[in-house]
């Protein structure tokens, strides 16, 4: 992510414009093919090397801060190798006290011999002399590098720009259209996989391509841990971009005032989500593996419906659960931001009993004063609701769907 220091917009009557660059500039293309070069380096470069090198193109560059601003993504995308375990401070300390002693008895008589008496006196190997130092974090080697192209990562920039500003929106309040119904499921998909909930609303529906709103709340309503659900709505977003038709409006902290930003897919932006298994989370992968291989009764459902909430909103579940016997169950989850929207949810469930939705929510959040109140009071939850930590287990999922599955009856449809 771009920090705020790296986002180039400009204010256009109280509403943000990002700066956008154009990705086929041929002067833009080389700053990228530079910087990229430096990364490519072999032998691996250290973080020290990568941070001078990166700091002397920007100094060059016409536009350093766009320079930076890509070194940051770059960045972004490398892992750096840890030294070797080994007590580095003691190691520090054996040579400083033996050139104290080399010194003493009279020093030698060339720099390298003066070096091999020192690494003797210590009684340590000699080698490179940024072995004493390997475990400072300049010394870090690259260790891997996630390549792209100078085109892709200009493509990347424009992304990145609208992702930091979402990092400080109050909202998020998008109006998508797809002709296919799989798009729109991916795009959901995304969005439960980042922990997101958004109130999904109709615009127009078939014969015409159905239009839909989307409405998620952003970091700056949230009371607790902002720059984490901020992250997640902001990993969101290339996903909504993907999509043929697409216009987004939100209100930004900006200079210590709510801004305006309003984008639609003429902005030209491309998103880089191309297979949605590769940003499946790992505790989702697991649930799906641990459930697969120890519940006989029932199995997790490839395809997860629409339900119909209040009005004309939408629930999407998290996963739908099909038992041997043809009950079908959904499961919605709820984190811990979550708590107006489970407030809505446990209201609604109580007047629906028929539904065939389980509920999860999140122990952190059930630690909410409000929170607590309701799940104790609401017969729903304590009939087909179950608490977890970060995610759900197995275990509590079944106990749920088994609990649930008794109450509607077999042969229960979702």
């Amino acid at each position: 992510m771009l920090t705020k220091e790296l986002i180039r917009c400009r204010l256009d009557g109280g509403q943000l414009r990002p700066r956008f660059v154009d990705p086929d500039h041929e002067v833009l293309q080389h700053d990228a093919a530079r910087l990229l070069a430096v990364y490519r380096a072999s032998p691996a470069p250290t973080r020290g090397e990568i941070e001078d090198a990166a700091a002397g193109i920007a100094a060059t560059s016409p536009d350093p801060v766009l320079c930076r601003g890509l070194d940051k993504l770059l960045a972004d995308r490398c892992e750096f190798g840890t030294p070797a375990a080994m007590d580095y401070e003691a190691r520090r300390v054996a040579v400083f006290r033996a050139a104290g002693a080399v010194l003493r008895g009279g020093p030698p008589a060339d720099p390298e011999a003066y070096r091999a008496a020192v690494m003797a006196a210590a009684a340590l190997p000699t080698g490179p002399e940024d072995d004493l130092y390997a475990d400072l974090p300049e010394n870090e080697r690259l260790r891997h590098f996630r390549d792209l192209g100078p085109r892709q990562l200009l493509e990347r920039y424009n992304v990145a720009l609208v992702q930091a500003l979402l990092l400080r929106s109050t909202h998020l309040e998008a109006v998508i259209g797809t002709a296919e119904p799989s798009r729109l499921r991916r795009l959901l998909k995304y969005l439960r996989f980042f922990r997101l909930l958004a109130r999904l609303t109709p615009v127009t529906a078939a014969p015409e391509p159905p239009t839909w709103r989307l409405h998620v709340d952003g970091p700056a309503s949230i009371l607790a841990e902002t720059r984490r659900y901020g992250l997640q709505l902001a990993s969101f977003f290339p996903a909504l971009c993907a999509l043929e038709t697409w216009s987004l409006e939100t209100e930004v902290e900006w200079q210590g005032r709510p801004r305006r930003l309003r984008l639609d897919q003429g902005a030209g932006l491309v998103s880089h989500y191309r297979h949605f298994s590769a940003y499946v989370p790992e505790d989702i992968r697991l649930f799906h593996r641990h459930f697969r291989e120890t519940v006989r009764d029932w199995q997790v459902t490839g395809e997860t419906p629409f339900l119909r909430g209040s009005g004309q909103e939408m629930i999407f579940p998290d996963l739908s659960f099909r038992h041997g016997d043809g009950t079908v169950l959904h499961l919605e989850l709820f984190h811990r931001w979550h708590a107006g929207p489970l407030l809505e949810r446990l209201q609604w469930l109580s007047r629906r009993p028929e539904e065939p939705l389980i509920l999860g929510v999140d122990q952190v959040l059930a630690r909410d004063e409000a929170v607590a109140a309701a799940l104790e009071q609401a017969a729903c939850f304590q009939q087909r609701g179950f608490l977890f930590r970060d995610y759900p287990t197995v275990a509590k999922t079944l106990k749920a769907l088994e609990r649930t599955r008794g109450g509607l009856g077999p042969g229960a449809r979702g």
